[in-house]
């Protein structure tokens, strides 16, 4: 009994110290896949690693591992240049930082950010974040926030206003706070990056003069115990190289080449291998030397090839240098070999974007249904309520009866007074259910009648109301005839019966359609043909899509000219039709989608958002082409291109 005591204590004893252990190794473990995720940075398979890393991380509450792996999330989307997604976890990380007091860190990964906004061409949200980064930093007072403030206002002006003095101006006034303040590593990323927008201009005197500047940053920088990271000190000495060979020449560039070579060879992770060959051809390209740049064009090519990687600038840029250096044959083959990659690249680009397209489709779909069942199942519950209350309200007005007749009378009062009370929530309930476009003509006609069947009012008022009456009905009947043709094109498999046209008969027919909507002041334009058009095409379908047309110009043209006219082009075997406004035009931003279905640019205004829809619909059908003329600036032009075959 003894001995089974013994052995209990030495197997409880074996547990507890093996739990130190456990933790020891999780901590271990935690730390090689920090690392192996680190050199997976913008490769495939670094999201799994990172993953993993995070939830063991969060599992050890190991704060600095965490913070490490938002980090290395952040520069895996930031190289990829994923903007969305840099987003999502830049905002998590500024959210961590936040958390913790660490403003100067949230600023800097803001201040990148908005630099991915700004290169990614998404003007707007990068204004827009630049804004918020200013207040805040305005709002906390921080001096680092307003030097990153600047920094991102400067690079706004480079690339969406090609603004050089502003931004220089900025970037200066950065690099005054940094250096005030003794940030230097961020003043010396504001020196390359002033250095970077001088040599885009090619003004090389320039980029010599802040060499001693960048100098004395990092010696102070050394002196205050901070490390210069490779990384930044390998842009610097790009930047030497390519301004000393443009300013100088090759050889007082030479030192320079050298320093830079031995600090690549030292630290190949200072820079991406594909970065050190664009480095290289522009070095060679500085100095003249174009077989050099197509040696270093053959190397990235090669290791472009051997990542999976393709590039068809590369080509094209390729193909230019045999052409200076007349190697025609050379040349051609390049070319050719460019045309057939970026046509690839292209279709593979198109299919993603048709892919995502085709997703988003069916997530909308999915949505939609969800809805339509939603109502429907209020729809069953509102007729099982309204049920059961009948049967009870019946129940207890048999009930009643028995009792007491006069009871029974004030009761069924009572009853018939909540019977509407409900049957007019029921009614309101209904048409809240009941879409805007159908409930507003409706209205428009059940207020109106209302006001003829009661009489007292004068003849004008009646003919007035009766007009009412009479345009909320052919709404109405606009609606459903524009959602019946859309129903009719959607189960559409193939083209309707064609017939030999005239096209100057159509026309004068949908003007003459027309001409009674038009506003005072308003004038209608026909430029036809002085030698007859005929085209085999659906006559009501071309009629309806120069009636969606001229409608849409009628309904917004309160003074001054629309046209319509239209041209033969035989080569090209279409007839091109041509309906302009002098109204207040349609912004670029809405070319595309004034075309989808129920899309009104100014919710306010009449129609249903269905007749250009209607039109883009027909032309998919027919191989044609409806489009808003984006150079037009005198109102709103639409082009249609319709085959005449």
């Amino acid at each position: 009994m003894k001995g089974i005591r013994i052995i209990s204590c030495l197997v409880i004893l074996l547990l507890l110290c093996s739990l130190p252990l456990r933790s020891t190794n999780k901590t271990k473990n935690l730390q090689i896949l920090a690392d192996s995720a680190r050199q997976m940075i913008a490769k495939e398979g670094f999201l799994v690693l990172n993953d993993r890393c995070m939830k063991l991380a969060r599992e050890l509450d190991d704060s600095t591992q965490i913070e490490n792996a938002y980090g290395d999330l952040f520069d895996h989307y930031y190289q990829l240049g994923e903007v969305d997604s840099l987003k999502v976890v830049g905002y998590e990380l500024m959210n961590w930082h936040a958390g913790r007091n660490k403003n100067n860190a949230r600023y800097q990964i803001w201040r990148q950010y908005i630099q991915r906004l700004t290169e990614s061409g998404r003007q707007e949200e990068a204004i827009a974040e630049t804004e918020l980064l200013n207040k805040d930093a305005e709002k906390s007072r921080s001096r680092y926030g307003q030097a990153c403030s600047e920094m991102c206002i400067g690079y706004n002006h480079r690339i969406f206003s090609n603004n050089m003095k502003l931004c220089i101006e900025y970037y200066n006034n950065a690099l005054k706070i940094f250096e005030d303040a003794k940030y230097y590593e961020d003043a010396y990323v504001v020196c390359l990056n002033i250095m970077q927008t001088y040599l885009s201009r090619q003004e090389y005197s320039n980029v010599l003069q802040y060499f001693d500047r960048i100098e004395k940053l990092a010696a102070e920088m050394k002196a205050a115990g901070q490390k210069l990271r490779e990384s930044l000190y390998m842009r610097f000495l790009q930047f030497r190289v390519i301004a000393t060979l443009a300013e100088k020449g090759e050889g007082a560039a030479a030192k320079y080449i050298r320093e830079a070579d031995s600090l690549y060879l030292k630290h190949p992770d200072s820079m991406a291998k594909d970065a050190w060959f664009g480095y290289k051809i522009m070095c060679s390209r500085t100095a003249n030397n174009i077989n050099q740049v197509l040696t270093y064009l053959d190397s990235l090519e090669d290791y472009h090839k051997s990542i999976g990687a393709c590039y068809p600038s590369n080509l094209f840029y390729k193909a230019q240098c045999l052409e200076n250096v007349g190697r025609f044959k050379e040349a051609c083959k390049v070319y050719a070999s460019y045309s057939q990659v970026n046509d690839s690249v292209r279709s593979a680009e198109l299919d993603d974007k048709l892919s995502k397209y085709t997703i988003q489709f069916d997530v909308d779909k999915l949505k939609m249904e969800k809805l339509e069942l939603s109502a429907e199942v209020s729809k069953n519950r509102l007729i099982a309520v309204l049920t059961g209350g009948c049967c009870i309200l019946v129940l207890l007005l048999i009930l009643t009866y028995y009792y007491v007749r006069t009871l029974a009378m004030n009761k069924k009062l009572d009853a018939a007074n909540k019977a509407v009370i409900k049957a007019s929530r029921i009614k309101s309930s209904f048409i809240q259910h009941i879409t805007h476009e159908i409930r507003t003509p409706l209205n428009s006609i059940v207020g109106f009648s209302s006001l003829i069947a009661a009489g007292g009012i004068s003849e004008e008022e009646e003919k007035e109301y009766a007009e009412q009456i009479e345009m909320s009905n052919t709404y109405l009947l606009d609606l459903v005839s524009n959602v019946i043709d859309i129903a009719d094109m959607d189960s559409q498999t193939e083209d309707a019966p064609k017939q030999i046209m005239d096209v100057d008969t159509c026309c004068k027919e949908c003007i003459s359609e027309v001409l009674p909507s038009l506003r005072k002041g308003v004038e209608l334009q026909y430029e036809p043909l002085s030698v007859p058009v005929t085209m085999r095409a659906v006559y009501p379908w071309v009629k309806r899509v120069l009636l969606a047309l001229l409608s849409n110009a009628a309904k917004f043209t309160e003074s001054g000219v629309i046209r319509l006219r239209y041209d033969e082009d035989k080569q090209r075997r279409m007839v091109c039709f041509v309906v302009e406004d002098s109204g207040p035009g349609i912004d670029v931003e809405y070319k595309n989608s004034i075309f989808k279905r129920f899309v009104k640019i100014d919710t306010f205004s009449p129609g249903t958002g269905l007749g250009l829809a209607v039109a883009r619909q027909i032309m998919d059908i027919v191989d044609g082409q409806i489009f808003l003329d984006t150079t037009y600036t005198d109102g709103a032009r639409f082009v249609v291109e319709w085959p005449v075959g």
